[in-house]
């Protein structure tokens, strides 16, 4: 009789309380993915449209930031799972697949406007780099000049 009520107990925890931290967590597994696979085609896309290559380092990034959302991930899972006696939902995976998702959504939407002007200022660099030799023949005549007005204004005031 008390092995049959063990195990009617440990039933009823397991369709009351870890069912629903299992698919709460899936839940959460699977937005964090889908809002980083946005974030992916929307750079590939963004770099298709800016003319950029699209190389293997665009790959590794994402695959860099996986592992740094996903390994949290799975401790405050662990922690979420142990938890559940107390807590209704998992919600220190819950708060931290919000946090990541976030995150993506504001990679998506800065990454817009800051290529943009890096690229504008890449450019301009270029262009400084290329026509050195001219500023700096520019910034020697402005740069003597100078000096040969504070010293004639020197002499004047003798």
């Amino acid at each position: 009789m008390m092995a049959n009520e063990i195990n009617d107990v440990v039933t009823q925890f397991v369709h009351e309380h870890m069912y629903m931290h299992i698919v709460l967590i899936a839940l959460s597994v699977a937005v964090m993915l889908l809002s980083m696979a946005v974030d992916f085609f929307t750079g590939l896309q963004k770099a298709r449209r800016n003319g950029v290559a699209r190389t293997s380092q665009g790959l590794k990034k994402t695959a860099a930031k996986a592992t740094k959302y996903f390994t949290p991930y799975m401790v405050l899972v662990g922690i979420d799972l142990i938890s559940c006696v107390v807590l209704p939902v998992p919600a220190f995976s819950m708060v931290w697949a919000a946090y990541c998702v976030y995150c993506e959504f504001k990679s998506v939407r800065e990454k817009s406007w800051q290529k943009a002007e890096i690229q504008k200022a890449g450019k301009t660099m270029s262009v400084i780099i290329e026509n050195k030799d001219d500023i700096a023949r520019l910034a020697a005549e402005i740069l003597f000049n100078k000096e040969k007005a504070e010293k004639e204004a020197k002499d004047e005031k003798r």
